[in-house]
């Protein structure tokens, strides 16, 4: 199809009709306000820009988010697949047009909050690229219809802004508050972005190599700031917060403490294992067989248990080592589990296990072991 045989309709009818609405509900709102809560309105008339703009914007963005979201979830089940290819152009369906159009309106009245959140510059410019690259180099707009009907963490942010404003928002409304804007960035944005990249993936170059890694990349960095909000929001009401202190823990709402070194040690000995059947693989003169590596992956998984269950059992031997040759200042630092006797059980329980194929060499791959136990001590380190 020739690229200038069909130009994508700019939706000028809805974007218009939403700029009008919004100046309609904006004067409604302010009288609202100003008629039931005077005092209040003149408090957000000291800060025009912080507090005026912002208060009223939040509401009014709520309002459209609301269209948004629900003419972007149209536009994207109303988008087939066979058509939305790189390069391939083609006009606006009805649930597109007010898609773009809310989010147009959107974007241009959320200008003067800016002075409160300068991050929306960078979401905004990267927003409206996206919106142009669509409508001048014919860009896959599935992916972008998908992440901007997965905004249900703003409708979050919007009440936690408001209630803040009105001097309603409690710490414990905080924590809660920040919980849920994790949640919804990680269980709705950052899965968007996640089948965003998979459908970029799956479409191909295309016709234009730079206008695929330009979208790859805009996926990839919009997951990014997701992470980094969710893990924001994470840190900041303190839902979970790490000690890397040995032992390394984490602490869940500042109640439980939950101790990271099992599950390093747990990774530590998997790593280990893997090392080793690498090792055993490459120094083979022969191929290995299927059987072969089957019996090994089995025997392998016994012996992480196996290590795991030593490390366990030989710690008090250690422990009692330690204490009798430590110093005093040493005597309080928090005691680790074995290493060293976990990684004997793991090889005895290779020897001893019934399921290992018998044209393995169990000597070579003890050897193999023994050259990836550095490894399992690195790993372990963390912990």
């Amino acid at each position: 199809m020739d690229a200038s045989a069909a130009r994508p309709e700019v939706p000028f009818a809805p974007f218009l009709a939403g700029l009008a609405a919004w100046s309609v509900l904006r004067l409604m709102g302010e009288g609202f306000v100003r008629k039931i809560n005077p005092e209040f309105f003149e408090d957000l008339k000291l800060d025009i820009r912080r507090r005026y703009d912002l208060y009223f914007g939040t509401w009014l963005g709520t309002i459209f988010k609301i269209v948004s979201i629900s003419a972007c979830s149209m536009a994207l089940f109303t988008t087939p697949p066979e058509t939305d290819v790189l390069g391939f152009i083609r006009p606006l369906n009805t649930a597109e047009q007010w898609c773009w159009g809310c989010r147009a309106v959107i974007y241009v009245q959320e200008i003067p909050h800016i002075a409160s959140i300068p991050e929306l510059i960078i979401h905004h410019i990267l927003s409206i690229a996206g919106m142009i690259g669509v409508l001048t180099y014919g860009v896959p707009r599935r992916q972008m219809y998908l992440m901007w009907a997965t905004l249900l963490s703003e409708f979050v942010a919007n009440t936690r802004v408001i209630l803040k404003m009105h001097n309603r928002l409690t710490p414990r409304m905080n924590w809660w508050f920040s919980l849920a804007m994790a949640f919804t960035i990680i269980g709705f944005r950052v899965t968007g972005a996640i089948v965003a990249m998979i459908w970029t993936l799956q479409g191909g170059v295309g016709s234009s190599l730079v206008c695929f890694c330009v979208n790859t990349a805009a996926v990839a960095l919009y997951m990014t700031y997701m992470f980094k909000m969710s893990w924001r929001e994470i840190s900041r009401a303190r839902i979970l917060v790490f000690e890397w202190n040995r032992p390394a823990r984490v602490i869940v709402a500042d109640k439980w403490r939950i101790s990271l070194f099992g599950i390093v040690m747990g990774i530590a000995f998997v790593c280990t294992e893997l090392s080793a059947l690498f090792l055993y693989e490459a120094s083979g003169e022969m191929d290995t067989s299927e059987e072969e590596l089957h019996s090994l992956a089995w025997a392998t998984l016994q012996a992480v248990v196996a290590g795991l269950l030593g490390a366990y059992v030989t710690a008090p031997i250690r422990r009692f080592a330690v204490a009798s040759t430590a110093t005093r200042g040493q005597r309080n630092q928090p005691t680790r589990l074995c290493l060293q006797g976990g990684f004997l059980f793991a090889a005895a329980a290779f020897l001893l296990t019934p399921t290992v194929s018998s044209s393995i060499d169990k000597g070579t791959f003890l050897a193999c072991m023994a050259l990836s136990f550095p490894l399992l001590d690195t790993i372990d380190y963390i912990g």
